[in-house]
């Protein structure tokens, strides 16, 4: 008998599954730095900008898609 691998707690896995992993940021010459200074700055000056996480808006309360919050 062989011995089935069981995944570790509070992982699961799914036979059938399509969908892939994607990439948080793709590599560019943007530093995260620059990506979150950038988003700070749009904040500021207009109250929304771009979410760095998921790229919904966010505003000064939160990210309406990711719920991120940049304090």
């Amino acid at each position: 008998m062989s011995a089935v691998a069981t995944p570790p707690r509070g992982f699961a896995i799914r036979s059938g599954d399509s969908h892939s992993a994607k990439r948080l940021f793709e590599p560019s010459e943007v530093t995260l730095e620059d990506s979150i200074l950038g988003a700070w700055e749009a904040l500021e000056a207009r109250g929304r900008a771009e979410c760095p996480v998921c790229r919904s808006t966010i505003e000064r309360g939160g990210c309406a898609g990711c719920g991120s919050v940049l304090s």
